[in-house]
């Protein structure tokens, strides 16, 4: 015997979907602005810059940040923080198959330039592979090592910054945040990409800023 549905069954299904929706919103919105709160402050305090500017993304999705650091080399720190729409019950699982992850982008630009190149990237983060994304990749020198279990590729023309980004990264309690760290001459930065954990968020940003800060 096949399901009927009445049209009182039908709108007693929307009604609850409605319902849910509503509660998810507000609780997703409550988690992602807490979020946002939190990261910024502690950028703030961390990073102690000169000036800030904020741009939000979306309604409760993150934001863009650009920090004027006090240091004369190394002139701004910017961010983006890109959480999963919470907020939204139907678009949420769809983001938990793609973006998988709240992500956080930081660039550290420079004004003096870099003669050196390295990264180290996270297996499987590159889902096309590193070649679609680190230029002149064919030119330089392509390893792997294990941190903490976790395979992580290194492409470099100079070992001794390589090694110490794979310091960097060994050094975390939760090495497997990091997506890809590198320096790279072409912007004169160093980028950091990484998953967004509150319990090692601080370690992650006092480390990579104090990296940052040795090589100005």
């Amino acid at each position: 015997m096949g399901l009927e549905f009445t049209v009182y069954d039908v709108f007693t299904i929307l009604l609850l979907l409605a319902v849910v929706a509503v509660l998810q919103f507000y609780r997703g919105r409550k988690v992602n602005l807490i979020l946002i709160e939190y990261t910024a402050r502690r950028f703030e305090e961390i990073l102690k810059p000169r000036d800030k500017e904020y741009q939000w993304i979306g309604l409760y999705v993150g934001y863009k940040a650009r920090f004027e650091t006090p240091y004369r080399s190394l002139r701004r720190v910017e961010v983006v923080l890109t959480l999963l729409p919470r907020q939204s019950l139907f678009y949420l699982p769809i983001a938990l198959l793609t973006s998988r992850h709240d992500r956080l982008y930081l660039f550290f630009r420079y004004d003096r330039r870099f003669s050196s190149e390295a990264h180290v990237v996270r297996k499987y983060y590159y889902r096309l592979g590193l070649r679609r994304v680190i230029r002149g990749i064919e030119g330089m020198n392509v390893g792997s090592t294990k941190i903490n279990g976790k395979t992580f590729y290194l492409v470099y023309n100079d070992a001794k910054l390589a090694s110490k980004l794979v310091e960097l990264v060994r050094s975390l309690s939760k090495p497997d945040i990091v997506n890809h760290i590198a320096v790279v001459p072409a912007n004169s930065s160093v980028f950091l990409s990484a998953r967004v954990s509150p319990k090692s968020f601080d370690e992650l940003i006092l480390k990579v800023y104090s990296f940052a800060r040795s090589i100005a």
